[in-house]
């Protein structure tokens, strides 16, 4: 399946930790070749979204979380990337990525 990068998060993917990037491109790369990734790396968010996933991962500079979006029979959608700072996803973000996901499906 494809991998789409939104061009938001493809800045938000580039202001992110370097030593976590090798590790977000191969899970990229594993879910472009239709790998089912689980708990603890991945888990959905369905309460969100209907096919939204957040990517967890830590590295020395803290924690770093990259959303995605599945659209079955289309490609993989890259919406958002940032790092962790609370222990929930805040309204904010929830909005963020509601909204991204919508232009995704126009």
């Amino acid at each position: 399946m494809e991998i789409v990068v939104l061009k938001q998060a493809k800045k938000e993917l580039k202001d992110g930790p370097k030593e976590l990037m090798v590790d977000i491109y191969s899970l990229f790369d594993d879910l472009s070749h239709g790998k089912s990734l689980g708990m603890p790396i991945s888990r959905p968010l369905t309460s969100i979204a209907s096919g939204l996933h957040e990517l967890r991962l830590s590295g020395r500079a803290g924690e770093f979380r990259v959303f995605y979006f599945i659209k079955i029979g289309d490609a993989i959608y890259i919406v958002h990337a940032c790092s962790k700072k609370k222990q929930s996803i805040d309204k904010r973000t929830t909005d963020l990525l509601r909204s991204r996901i919508r232009s995704i499906n126009l």
